[in-house]
């Protein structure tokens, strides 16, 4: 998979407006801070994403977390908190509510990196010590819990070209001409 990994120009191309909201220079995140403190090595596309664009919202709908420079503690405090909110719905028997996933730093856990403002979550799954080979999660609001093969970008590249399916998910949002509010630092 990690060969398939998709790269920041492809999601422009299907965004266009997000390329004129790119940081000139990038933005000078201590990634090496961040994985010493979660015993993690992030993606590499989404490390590419953070180090281009500030946290960005899609058709407002799908919000992608991002590190700000130098303040990368309060990242990985949000980080606990949304495992946090993942912790609370797992469970087991007819208590689970995260579909049999559980957060990470567990073996096979989840690990958030975006939210939607209708309630669903998505993750990757640490399955292995390359995050470039982590699958994406969904989380829906409705209870569907499903995989997607690929990274990050190539899944929000396929929710919005059409080539991902949608489970749980509103059919038309994020549209194939999507609008993007980007956060300021």
């Amino acid at each position: 998979m990690a060969g398939d990994m998709l790269r920041l120009h492809d999601l422009e191309s299907v965004i266009p407006v997000l390329a004129s909201h790119r940081t000139g220079g990038g933005r000078p995140i201590d990634f090496n801070l961040i994985h010493r403190s979660i015993d993690v090595e992030l993606p590499s596309d989404y490390q590419e994403f953070s180090r281009s664009y500030p946290a960005i919202e899609i058709d407002e709908f799908l919000r992608i977390f991002s590190p700000v420079p130098g303040r990368e503690e309060e990242f990985i405090q949000e980080i606990y908190e949304e495992l946090e909110i993942l912790k609370d719905l797992c469970g087991e028997g007819e208590d689970d509510l995260a579909g049999g996933n559980v957060p990470f730093p567990r073996e096979g856990g989840l690990f958030p990196w975006g939210s939607s403002l209708s309630g669903d979550s998505f993750y990757w799954k640490v399955s292995s010590d390359n995050g470039d080979e982590w699958p994406v999660v969904v989380g829906g609001r409705n209870g569907d819990w499903w995989e997607f093969e690929g990274g990050m970008l190539a899944f929000l590249v396929g929710l919005i070209d059409g080539t991902v399916e949608r489970r749980g998910l509103p059919r038309d949002i994020p549209s194939r001409s999507p609008r993007v509010h980007v956060f300021d630092d």
